[in-house]
C-alpha cells in the first residue's frame, strides 16, 4: 500500500509566516520600547547625581559653578580640580533623543542663576519616568521641575557653532585659562573654514610648563614645552607638545587627545585634505620625506589667503633642545606609521619660511611639534 506523506499547504505556510512577522514586529517594538524607557530612567537618575554634586559643590564653596566650572565636564570643589571631586565625569544625554525631544532638547544645558546661589539644567524625556510626565524638564535645586527652563528665566541651548565662531578650550577638563594673557594663552580660539574643513585658527596652548630637557610619559598632568624654555613664546606662538601627550596617551586614527569635545587631532589623510584642496600643480599624497603641493604652503603661512595662519613654532628635538624658530613649523598628525607598533614613527606636516611647499614626513613621537585641532 502506498501512503501519502501530508504536508503544509500554501495558505498554511503563509499563515505560519505571517504569525511569525507579527510576533517578530511585536518583539522589536517592546525592545524598543524598554530601550527608551531604560534611556529615560538614566536621563533622570544622572539628573538626581548630578543635584547631589552641586549640593557638595556648594556646601563647600557657598555658591554653585559657573559655566566654565561646569563645560570642564568634572564638578571639584575648586576649579583647578586641586582638592575634593564631587562627580568625576557629568553624563550626557542618553542618545538617541526619545518620543517628542529633538536632538538640541536632548542635551543637558547649565546655567548658573541669582549671583550663583541657584542654578538649572534643561533637559527632556521622552516619555513618563516614574512620577514625571514625558518632554522638557529643568533641574533647579529644589528638584526636578515639569517645565521648560527656558520658560523660568534661563537653561536656553547656546546656539549651535558655525565655523569661523571662537572655541573655548575649557571644555578640557582640569584646564584653567590665563585671563589677561597674550591670545594663545587665554582658551579663545579662533576658527576658519577651509573647503570642507573647519580647522582652528592658532596652536592650541594648554598645559603647564616644562623645560625642554624633561621627558614625561604616561602621566596624569597635560605639559606642554615653550620654545627656549620662555613662556611668551607660547603666548606668542602656541605651545609645543609630544605625540603621546597629543593624543593623550591614545593611537587611534582621528582621536580627540587634547583638542576640546567636538574637535580632534587631524589624521593624516584629513592634512592630505587640506594640501590637495590648496595646490595649485599637483601634490603627491603618499610623498615620503618630500615638499610638494605648490602654493598649498604659502596659502598656509601667516598671512596667507587660506586664512589658516601657520606660525614657524619651531620644534624641541628628542635631545631637548629648541630650533627652527622662525624657520620651519611643524605640525602633528594623529596617524602613526604603524599604530600597532609601540613607539612607532608618526606623520607630521611641516611648513617652511619663503617656501612654497608643504613637508610630508615621519618623526620620532617624543619631538616636541605644534598642535591642530580639526572639526568633527
Amino acid at each position: 500500500m502506498n501512503f501519502r506523506k501530508k504536508g503544509f499547504t500554501l495558505i498554511e505556510l503563509l499563515v505560519v509566516i505571517a504569525i511569525i512577522g507579527v510576533l517578530a514586529t511585536i518583539s522589536i517594538i517592546a525592545l524598543q520600547n524598554a530601550r527608551a524607557k531604560s534611556r529615560d530612567a538614566k536621563r533622570a537618575g544622572d539628573m538626581k547625581q548630578v543635584q547631589t554634586a552641586l549640593e557638595l559643590f556648594f556646601n563647600d564653596k557657598n555658591r554653585y559653578p559657573t559655566v566654565e566650572e561646569w563645560t570642564t565636564g568634572q564638578i571639584y570643589s575648586t576649579s583647578s580640580g586641586s582638592t575634593s571631586t564631587y562627580m568625576q565625569i557629568i553624563p550626557n544625554a542618553s542618545t538617541p533623543a526619545d518620543g517628542p525631544c529633538t536632538d538640541t532638547q536632548n542635551t543637558f544645558y547649565y546655567q548658573q542663576t541669582e549671583n550663583g546661589n541657584s542654578y538649572n539644567i534643561s533637559f527632556c524625556l521622552g516619555n513618563t519616568t516614574g512620577t514625571l510626565d514625558g518632554g522638557l524638564k529643568c533641574l533647579t535645586p529644589a528638584g526636578i521641575m515639569d517645565t521648560d527652563c527656558s520658560g523660568g528665566g534661563g537653561g536656553t541651548p547656546p546656539p549651535a557653532f558655525t565655523c569661523g565662531d571662537q572655541v573655548n578650550i575649557t571644555t578640557l577638563a582640569g584646564h584653567t585659562c590665563n585671563t589677561g594673557a597674550p591670545d594663545y594663552d587665554t582658551c579663545t580660539y579662533d576658527t576658519v573654514s577651509i573647503g570642507t574643513q573647519c580647522w582652528m585658527q592658532e596652536n592650541l596652548n594648554v598645559g603647564s610648563q616644562v623645560a625642554g630637557t624633561s621627558d614625561q610619559f604616561n602621566n596624569s598632568t597635560l605639559e606642554k614645552y615653550c620654545f627656549d624654555d620662555t613662556s611668551t613664546n607660547c603666548q606668542n606662538d602656541g605651545a609645543l607638545y609630544q605625540w603621546d601627550e597629543t593624543m593623550q596617551y591614545s593611537v587611534a586614527e582621528g582621536a580627540q587627545g587634547i583638542c576640546p569635545t567636538g574637535w580632534h587631532i587631524p589624521s593624516d589623510a584629513e592634512q592630505n585634505i587640506l594640501d590637495q584642496y590648496l595646490n595649485d600643480t599637483t601634490c603627491v599624497a603618499n610623498r615620503v620625506g618630500a615638499w610638494d603641493c605648490a602654493n598649498a604652503g604659502t596659502k598656509l603661512q601667516v598671512g596667507g589667503s587660506s586664512g589658516f595662519e601657520g606660525i614657524l613654532a619651531g620644534n624641541r628635538n628628542s635631545s631637548g633642545l629648541f630650533d627652527f624658530q622662525g624657520m620651519l613649523g611643524f605640525i602633528w598628525s594623529s596617524s602613526a606609521i604603524s599604530p600597532s607598533v609601540p613607539g612607532s614613527d608618526v606623520w607630521f606636516r611641516n611648513l617652511e619660511a619663503f617656501s612654497e611647499f608643504v613637508y610630508r614626513g615621519y618623526n620620532y613621537r617624543v619631538d616636541g611639534f605644534s598642535v591642530r585641532c580639526l572639526k568633527d
